[in-house]
């Protein structure tokens, strides 16, 4: 049966709303004090349950030992410390805030394949990363009024998780075998991560049992987990169907629904500042945003292209 023309744009609309929504279930998740170490830990538990019926229904393998050390590298650089760091800094922040600044994962990819030479200089990509450069400090500079008086610290190391996004971008694109699945890689990464995490928080005394996974937090942990994994797969079934040029253009829905998300959940309230920020990293995602016939991939390689958020 041939898909509906407008079906991809569907599948990056539908992938975006959802991540945007992931912004505004972390500030539901943290609002309880629950620890960033028991959040973590239990959203890796139930991403890694999700992907395991996604593989096994799909009849992908599971665990393959040869990419053990791909599994570390994601588990700690793509997963543990971008979370650890996340749920820290989320509950001084906007769900709007947020987007915008994990929004700038396809500048830093970007920038990162500039500086190890994996791609040429195009003058208008760099000013892209100028003006999404430009776009935090229209943040960072101002008096935002936000809810946390040291409130620029906190948008800098959501900025740091943008940049350990950036490196495992980097690491998958180059670094992993183009065959890998990438179900399988989200599957064993979230594996590793809680054989990781949870031997951690137990000797740490970090105490999130089971039953805290019906309240609030707990819920907004599970929508975390599953909302994002139902936003891969259409993110990724888009760039098997459409490319990664056409995906990319994800990012956009990602910033736009993460700031209207948190205006109906929370009714938040931006500066004048925050909305020329949204403008302005709008610009600099579109100016980024590599040419179709440059960028055109073989299919074979696509499920293997950078994750953007």
């Amino acid at each position: 049966m041939t898909e509906h023309r407008l079906f991809p744009y569907f599948l990056i609309l539908a992938a975006g709303t959802i991540w945007g929504l992931v912004f505004s279930l972390t500030l539901i998740a943290t609002a309880q004090g629950a620890h960033p170490l028991g959040l973590s830990a239990w959203q890796v538990v139930l991403t890694a349950a999700f992907f395991l019926v996604v593989c096994l229904v799909s009849g992908i393998r599971l665990f393959n030992f040869e990419n053990l050390r791909h599994y570390v590298v994601l588990a700690l650089i793509g997963i543990t410390i971008p979370n650890l760091l996340y749920y820290n800094a989320a509950p001084h922040l906007s769900a709007g805030i947020l987007s915008i600044t994990i929004s700038t994962v396809p500048l830093f990819t970007y920038a990162m394949m500039l500086a190890l030479r994996f791609e040429s200089v195009v003058a208008r990509r760099l000013s892209g990363i100028v003006l999404g450069m430009i776009a935090i400090l229209l943040l960072v500079i101002p008096d935002q009024g936000l809810s946390s008086n040291d409130a620029s610290f906190w948008i800098l190391l959501v900025l740091l998780c943008a940049v350990l996004y950036s490196v495992e971008n980097v690491y998958i694109s180059k670094g992993i075998a183009p065959h890998t699945d990438v179900r399988e890689l989200l599957f064993s990464s979230n594996l590793v991560a809680a054989l990781f995490q949870f031997p951690l928080a137990i000797y740490l005394g970090v105490d999130e049992s089971w039953t805290w996974l019906a309240s609030d937090a707990g819920l907004a942990i599970a929508g975390i987990a599953i909302g994002s994994g139902i936003a891969y797969a259409m993110f990724f079934y888009s760039i098997k169907t459409s490319g990664p040029v056409f995906a990319s253009q994800c990012a956009y829905a990602v910033t736009i629904s993460g700031v209207i998300w948190g205006i109906m959940i929370f009714s938040e309230q931006h500066s004048i500042w925050v909305w020329l920020s949204v403008i302005v990293m709008l610009l600099g995602l579109m100016l980024v945003n590599p040419d179709e016939e440059a960028e055109f991939v073989d299919i074979g390689k696509s499920e293997n292209v950078e994750k953007s958020f």
